[in-house]
C-alpha cells in the first residue's frame, strides 16, 4: 500500500517523554524545552551553542530526533549562562525550571507521536482501519531505514566488510559512495576518486584545485599515497571519524539484529499471517495477526546484538542458533566480530522484540487536500524510547 507522510512537518509530531527519576534535585542547570520545525538536531544544538556563545559539550539532551518533523524535546543549559529564551521561525527555546543534573543520552522513558498518514485510496480505508483495531497486538521492533541511511552503502556494510578483512574494500565504500542528499561537490569529489582510484597523487591534486580541504579525506588519501598501499588500507583506517567508525559497527549490529528477529519470528507466525515489507537493507516480516499466547510469551521478551564477547553473556540457546545460523548466512562466524575492536568496540544491548503502542488514538478518514481523490487520517500514540514510529506506520498500512 502505497502512502506518503511528512509532506508537511505538521504531519510528523513527536514530544519527548521525559524521565524525571533520571534527573537529580538542584540548581546547576537549567531545563528547557525546545521545539523545532524541519531541523536536524545537532545543527540547531550547534546554532544555539553559536547563538548563546555555551560550548556544544556543555548542552545535555536525551536523543536524537527526526528532521524532517515538529519535534518537542528537552534541553539542559549550566545555570551559570542565566535563563535563556528563542523565539524565530522554526525554533522556540522555553526555560522550565531549575534542576541538578545534565540530561544524558538515553535519559527518556519514551515518545509521543501524531502521524497523518496521507495518500490513503477510498478501497484501502476498511484495511487500514482493521489493522489500526490490531495495534494492541504490538509490532516488530525493528530498526528502520533511518538506522542505516548515513552509513549503508549500495548493499554493502563498511563494518561487515572490515570483519572479512576486506580493507580496501571497506575503504573505498567510503570514500566513492555518495548519498543523493549530499553537495554536487561531494559527489563530483568521490566520483573522481572513483575512476582514479589509486592514483593517490591525481586525487589530491584535484582536491587541491577546488579547494576541497576535508581533512579525513585528504588525510587518508595522503597517507595512501606514502607507501605499500596494501598495508596501508587498514591502518588508513586512523584518519576515519571516530564517530563515523562507531556508526559503521552499530549500523551492521542493527541489521543482524533485524535478520535475528524476522527468523525468530518465522518460528512463531504462521504463513499465512506473514507479511513482508521491502526497506533499504533487506525485507522486514510482519504479522497481520498474532495468538494471545505467542504475544504473551513475546512481549516483554528481548533478544541481543552480537558482540565479540557473546559466549560471555547469559543468551538463550535457541537465540545462540539464530544467531549462529544469521552469520552463517553472512559468512560470518561470532568470533569474526574481534577484528571489529580494532575498528570500534561492538556494544552489547538488549532489545525488545516486540514494540506494543500506547494510548492509541485516531480520528476519522477525511479526504486529503494535498492529494486530490485520497484520504487521510491521523493517528496518535506513544512508545518507549528506542522504537520507531514508522514501524507503526508500517503495520497500519499493510
Amino acid at each position: 500500500m502505497k502512502v506518503k507522510i511528512r509532506q508537511l512537518p505538521e504531519d510528523f509530531i513527536v514530544e519527548e517523554i521525559l524521565d524525571e527519576k533520571a534527573l537529580k534535585e538542584g540548581d546547576a542547570y537549567n531545563l528547557y524545552l525546545l521545539k523545532k520545525v524541519n531541523m536536524e538536531n545537532l545543527r540547531t544544538l550547534s546554532y544555539i551553542s553559536k547563538r548563546f556563545r555555551i560550548p556544544l559539550k556543555e548542552i545535555g539532551y536525551c536523543g536524537l530526533k527526526d528532521r524532517h518533523a515538529v519535534t518537542i524535546q528537552h534541553i539542559t543549559i549550566p545555570a551559570r549562562y542565566g535563563i535563556l529564551s528563542l523565539r524565530e521561525k522554526n525554533l522556540e527555546l522555553k526555560y522550565l525550571r531549575k534542576v541538578g543534573s545534565p540530561l544524558k543520552l538515553g535519559q527518556l522513558a519514551g515518545n509521543k507521536f501524531k502521524i497523518t498518514i496521507r495518500y490513503l485510496k477510498k478501497e484501502y480505508l476498511p484495511r487500514v482501519e482493521e489493522n489500526l483495531k490490531k495495534l494492541h497486538l504490538g509490532v516488530p521492533n525493528y530498526y528502520d531505514t533511518q538506522r542505516f541511511g548515513s552509513v549503508y552503502r549500495s548493499g554493502e556494510f563498511i563494518a561487515k566488510e572490515y570483519m572479512m578483512g576486506n580493507y580496501e574494500k571497506a575503504l573505498k565504500i567510503i570514500l566513492t559512495r555518495y548519498r543523493k542528499s549530499e553537495s554536487k561537490l561531494v559527489k563530483d569529489l568521490k566520483r573522481y576518486i572513483s575512476s582514479h582510484w589509486r592514483d593517490w597523487e591525481s586525487i589530491l591534486r584535484y582536491m587541491r584545485e577546488r579547494g576541497i580541504r576535508d581533512r579525513m579525506f585528504h588525510n587518508i588519501i595522503s597517507y595512501l599515497q606514502g607507501g605499500d598501499e596494501e598495508e596501508r588500507f587498514k591502518e588508513a583506517f586512523k584518519f576515519v571519524d571516530i564517530r563515523l567508525k562507531k556508526l559503521f559497527v552499530s549500523a551492521y549490529q542493527s541489521y543482524l539484529w533485524n535478520e535475528s528477529v524476522k527468523t525468530l519470528l518465522k518460528g512463531y507466525i504462521p504463513r499465512e499471517d506473514r507479511v513482508y515489507i521491502d526497506y533499504s537493507c533487506g525485507t522486514f516480516l510482519f504479522y497481520r495477526d498474532i495468538g494471545e499466547d505467542v504475544l504473551n510469551t513475546l512481549r516483554d521478551e528481548t533478544f541481543p546484538t552480537i558482540t565479540h564477547d557473546l559466549d560471555t553473556k547469559d543468551v538463550k540457546e535457541e537465540y545462540r542458533e539464530i544467531i549462529e545460523d544469521v552469520l552463517k548466512r553472512e559468512g560470518l562466524k561470532i568470533e569474526d566480530f574481534n577484528r571489529l575492536l580494532d575498528l570500534s568496540k561492538p556494544s552489547y544491548t538488549e532489545r525488545r522484540i516486540l514494540s506494543v503502542p500506547e494510548n492509541v488514538r485516531y480520528g476519522e478518514f477525511l479526504e486529503d487536500e494535498l492529494n486530490r481523490g485520497r484520504y487521510k487520517i491521523t493517528l496518535e500514540f506513544q512508545l518507549r524510547k528506542g522504537c520507531y514510529a514508522t514501524m507503526v506506520v508500517k503495520r497500519v498500512t499493510l
